[in-house]
């Protein structure tokens, strides 16, 4: 796989596995097993790539290159997508910060892609399920993850027989839950990006989210940063 970089004006990235290796020692430490926060992060730094900064809408592996990496999103967010021959799109997944992603065996089934100006940090493949293979922490880690994944992707297939407002509602609430709940959810991607994801056209989402502010269930304080005011509302109307 081609790792394509571009820095722009910042050349100068620290690599980060703090997320990563306090997770995998809470884990351990959950399980009964006392982990060396130290020991890990020196296996997992013998790794990586990066952290690698791409600009919005820069491709980060192109669809059916060799899976020669797993990602770890640092900071923005990452899209997953597919590009038909007929010029339309469809988002497959948003990944945020601290989400570990692509499990493709031998290609990438799909494009990965910064859905806004991201750092991602690469994982050799081989050489971390490797050591997985040795460390049940790390193994046990990288099972919670691909179980989490796996989950959302349910998710999003059965979003598709959804009415335009339950797939509005379901990725505001999701978006809210998994950015920690905040006052406010800053919307990081574009309006064609989430449009693109829940199957809507454009027009039809802008409709809905303004639909949601009439009715008293959110507030709009800017184009994208939106206050759920009633996300108790908002979920009744998940199907």
């Amino acid at each position: 796989m081609t790792i394509r970089p571009d820095f722009g004006t910042s050349a100068v990235i620290a690599p980060d596995l703090s997320g990563i290796v306090q997770a995998i020692h809470a884990s351990a430490r959950c399980a009964g097993s006392f982990a060396d926060e130290e020991t890990i992060r020196r296996a997992l730094s013998a790794l990586q790539r990066g952290p690698i900064h791409f600009h919005r809408d820069k491709v980060i592996a192109c669809e059916g290159e060799a899976a020669d990496y797993i990602f770890v999103v640092v900071s923005g967010v990452v899209r997953s997508c597919k590009t038909y021959q007929n010029g339309s799109r469809g988002v497959v997944a948003f990944y945020l910060p601290g989400d570990l992603f692509g499990w493709d065996d031998a290609k990438c089934s799909l494009s990965i892609e910064a859905a806004t100006d991201v750092m991602v940090l690469f994982l050799k493949r081989r050489a971390l399920l490797s050591l997985a293979a040795r460390d049940s922490r790390i193994g046990s880690y990288l099972l919670a993850q691909t179980t989490k994944e796996l989950g959302r992707t349910q998710q999003h297939s059965l979003l598709m027989g959804q009415c335009a407002k339950s797939r509005v509602a379901t990725f505001l609430t999701d978006l809210w839950t998994r950015l920690g709940k905040p006052a406010s959810v800053d919307l990081p991607m574009l309006h064609q990006d989430i449009a693109d994801y829940l199957g809507l056209t454009i027009e039809t989402l802008s409709r809905t989210i303004t639909s949601f502010e009439q009715s008293g269930m959110l507030k709009r304080q800017s184009y994208r940063k939106l206050v759920l005011r009633k996300p108790a509302l908002l979920s009744q109307l998940i199907d």
